[in-house]
């Protein structure tokens, strides 16, 4: 018999690289499951993992966020009416079901649904990755309006599916009138409505039936079908209705057979199309699970993170999901949190019920996040890089099963996160050293903390052992983190402060939850002076550090108000150039405008004198001559000149007298004209004739 403590176990997480489990993942697919449209998303909300194409991972936040938008304006994508079809419809193709009308008037509600968002993704053109993905949607109109002439949105099979279905549809028809023309002439002979319970008939297997009572037997002739349960009672089918009956029976008997006929039909054509519906379906799936991604940050007040690829990560006012849904974001101490610049190991200390856990859960739940494309409860700047691997040793489940300890279970988790993890990955090890004699936990968990920062793992530890404390300081690639507290009111604050250990104030909280003073008083006398001045000095830190941060935070507060102010009075700078070059190029379009009218007048009035005796003409010419130089000489008529000079051939200019945009064929600056076309003509202008004002309603 085999010694079940020497027996090799199982390592549970050797098949993954995510400890999914251990950072209650599955809490995130609940979070994502309340907020499908459909059920038909929920496999997809199972099996969503960690994705290994970073650019996909990107894409599909970018999506969520433009999807998000559109919520927000109530634009909903067309997802109402789909149901979960792969129940049935995987038996179907692999030949192990037959199709039903119901089933076919499900698919066909998915198919349009199908249809109906390709279409609804195709006009969001501001939104470039949601184009892209409606572009990715199959196109399967064709089959969509088959499947409408064959069954409608109820499940019942159409008179269009064939025109042999049509035919006998006609027949029944008839054969329901005769069946009424039967039925009528049968309670038109004399006594009969005495026998009968009822004058309207009941319908036994599709068969017409009278209620007759049990004396008048002998008086109704017919076919007994059924009988009350006293007895009393019994339902016949006169024989003057049998015949009438027996051809509308026939009729729907050979309309059921063509309703199989027409199923098995379009089966077949299902089965042909099967790669095209399974991919509606996973894409229906897929854009179900955005919706839920979108729904986190449109509803929830989530955002995506960028997704990094320097190893550089950044929490800014980060959430744990779960506390979030359960408190509200409100009641939740944000966390603030960096790795990988210039420390990547965190050795985070301090009391008990400080929140260290939370911090760790926090941080490594998060990731799990981003890696699987789903928004965080987490500020601008939050940054999550492309892990490899995140693994993780939280809590004290002992392996019962395994015949492991506490201790045993912590090493075990603890080697394979050592040994598995890379520089790309991030470990989180809850309670270091812990569980074993101090002396040897404190060892151990040094070598462990070297081991990580030897290999440039991203990695935050919590621990209560002091000689961990010292690894910061001795290492300059890991730094020291506390778990902030209240010295004065002995209360837990809940907030990380990098880069100064904590205190554990065990004797402190044991006082204030009910250990007698004498014996907290005896406690601290064991402890000894210099401990005690040691753990004063980090209180006294610990504050200034508060204190700093305070300052900090309103020093960055000012600086934001006077960068917004800045950036406000950039923008009004810029407006109001851009407002000055506006009016400017109104004004110059009006003294253009007005030129124009005052030579032309002139020149038709010189025009006339031109041929006037002396001394008229050369009055006339030589006023002629006088407007075109002072025209020459004015700012409208210098723009004009360079903007004529850089006309190119195929240019568009505004000619005013045309009131019209043509385009430029050729620039002769020698005769100074231009050669334009309108519309088909071409013909020449002169520099003169053309202008750099284009108004907005041409």
């Amino acid at each position: 018999m085999t010694d079940p403590g020497n027996a090799p176990e199982p390592d549970p997480g050797a098949e993954t690289r995510f400890d999914l489990g251990a950072l209650e993942f599955d809490a995130v697919r609940e979070l994502l499951a309340a907020r499908l449209s459909t059920p038909l998303g929920r496999r997809a909300v199972d099996a969503l993992a960690p994705l290994e194409d970073v650019e996909r991972t990107r894409q599909i936040l970018r999506s969520a966020e433009q999807l998000a938008a559109c919520l927000r304006d109530d634009q909903e994508p067309p997802l109402s009416g789909v149901g979960e079809v792969r129940g049935w419809l995987e038996p179907f193709f692999a030949g192990e079901h037959a199709l039903g009308a119901r089933e076919l008037a499900e698919l066909g509600r998915l198919l349009r649904a199908a249809r109906s968002c390709r279409t609804w993704l195709e006009r969001r053109p501001q939104h470039a990755d949601l184009v892209a993905l409606g572009a990715t949607m199959p196109q399967l109109d064709d089959l969509v309006s088959e499947l409408e002439l064959v069954v409608d949105v109820r499940g019942e099979v159409l008179s269009t599916a064939s025109a042999k279905l049509g035919e006998i549809r006609r027949e029944i028809d008839v054969a329901e009138s005769g069946v009424r023309a039967e039925v009528q002439r049968f309670l038109a002979q004399p006594d009969v409505g005495r026998y009968l319970q009822s004058p309207e008939p009941s319908w036994r297997h599709g068969r017409p039936v009278f209620q007759v009572r049990q004396e008048f037997r002998d008086r109704v002739r017919g076919v007994l079908h059924d009988r009350s349960q006293s007895g009393a009672t019994l339902f016949i089918e006169p024989s003057t209705v049998l015949e009438a009956a027996n051809r509308l029976s026939d009729a729907r008997a050979a309309e059921n057979r063509e309703i199989q006929v027409v199923l098995a039909h379009v089966a077949k054509g299902l089965r042909r199309c099967r790669a095209e519906i399974e991919h509606a379906v996973a894409a229906l799936a897929d854009f179900d699970l955005l919706g839920a991604r979108a729904r986190l940050i449109a509803g929830d007040g989530f955002a995506a993170p960028e997704i990094a690829s320097d190893g550089r990560l950044r929490l800014c006012d980060a959430r744990h999901p779960i506390l979030v849904q359960s408190l509200g974001a409100a009641q939740i101490v944000p966390l603030d949190v960096a790795l990988g610049d210039p420390h990547h190991v965190v050795v985070v200390t301090g009391p008990n019920t400080g929140g260290k856990t939370v911090v760790l859960k926090t941080i490594g739940l998060l990731s799990l996040m981003a890696l699987c494309g789903v928004p965080v409860p987490a500020g601008p700047g939050t940054r999550i890089p492309a892990f490899d691997g995140v693994f993780a040793d939280i809590g004290d489940e002992q392996a019962i099963s395994q015949n492991l300890s506490t201790f045993s279970s912590h090493v075990r988790r603890i080697a394979r996160c050592v040994t598995k993890a890379t520089e790309r990955s991030l470990v989180l090890l809850d309670e270091l050293g812990a569980g074993t004699d101090p002396e040897e936990g404190g060892a151990l968990g040094y070598a462990v903390l070297q081991h990580l920062e030897r290999r440039r793992v991203r990695a935050v530890v919590t621990t209560h052992l002091g000689r961990l404390k010292e690894f910061a300081y001795q290492h300059t690639g890991a730094e020291n983190g506390s778990m902030s507290f209240d010295g004065k009111t002995l209360r837990p604050q809940y907030r990380l402060v990098v880069g100064v250990p904590g205190c554990s104030h065990a004797l402190d909280i044991a006082g204030q939850v009910g250990m007698p003073a004498e014996l907290v008083d005896e406690a601290r006398q064991l402890m000894g002076r210099p401990d005690a001045a040691v753990e004063e000095v980090v209180q006294r830190v610990q504050e200034t550090r508060q204190e700093a941060e305070a300052d900090r935070k309103r020093t960055a507060k000012l600086t934001r108000a006077a960068e917004r102010t800045e950036q406000e009075a950039r923008e009004r700078l810029a407006e109001l150039e851009r407002r000055h070059l506006w009016l400017q190029e109104e004004a110059d379009a009006l003294v253009d405008e007005q030129l124009r009218r005052a030579r032309a007048a002139i020149e038709k009035s010189c025009g006339v004198l031109r041929n006037a005796p002396k001394p008229y003409q050369d009055v006339a010419v030589e006023l002629i001559e006088e407007i075109a130089r002072v025209l020459a000489d004015t700012s409208v008529h210098r723009r004009r000149m360079r903007f004529v000079g850089s006309l190119r051939k195929d240019d568009i200019v505004y000619v005013p007298r045309l009131a019209r945009r043509c385009v430029v064929r050729k620039v002769d600056r020698a005769r100074e004209v231009c050669t334009i076309d309108v519309g088909k003509l071409r013909m020449e202008v002169p520099f003169e004739d053309l202008s750099w004002v284009q108004p907005l309603n041409v």
